[in-house]
């Protein structure tokens, strides 16, 4: 039972990994891909930039999930008593135009709605984010680490 970026937008946390592990058959395997926020960067340092991902992050909040579900999900296999649970993680660097650098504008139009209705940011404030962040993404010499994608795996007993 494999699923990637649910927790995150979702939450409730508990009831999805009590689903999956309902699903998935003893001796069978449990994998989750989750995102961590920690490393999600743009270099050079840019102020839009961490207002932007902090709007990102709290608009997931606001609508019940946790952009940082990755942190938690060895933890949950862990106590959720599954055999051999292990972790990888992945990072990206995205450097010249790389498509990935466009990735915060992308969630920022998609959370809009979000961002604006929950006040994280006014209309002006997003607009002049966007645009800042857009010229980072632009600029071929900047370089965008992307967010941490945890890889967790574990075997359900038999």
């Amino acid at each position: 039972m494999h699923v990637r970026f649910l927790f995150a937008p979702v939450g409730r946390d508990a009831a999805l990994l009590a689903e999956m592990l309902r699903l998935v058959r003893p001796g069978g395997v449990v994998a989750i891909q989750e995102p961590d926020a920690s490393c999600w960067n743009a270099a050079p340092l840019n102020p839009s930039w961490s207002t932007l991902k902090a709007a990102i992050l709290d608009a997931f909040r606001a609508g019940g999930g946790d952009f940082n579900a990755g942190c938690r999900t060895f933890g949950m296999l862990r106590g959720a008593g599954l055999q051999q649970v292990s972790q990888r993680n992945a990072v990206l660097a995205a450097t010249g135009d790389h498509p990935y650098k466009r990735l915060p504008l992308l969630f920022a139009a998609t959370l809009r709605k979000r961002i604006l209705d929950s006040g994280l940011l006014s209309e002006i404030e997003l607009e002049a984010c966007l645009s800042d962040v857009a010229l980072v993404a632009n600029d071929p010499g900047s370089v965008m680490t992307t967010f941490i994608v945890t890889q967790v795996a574990g075997q359900k007993a038999d």
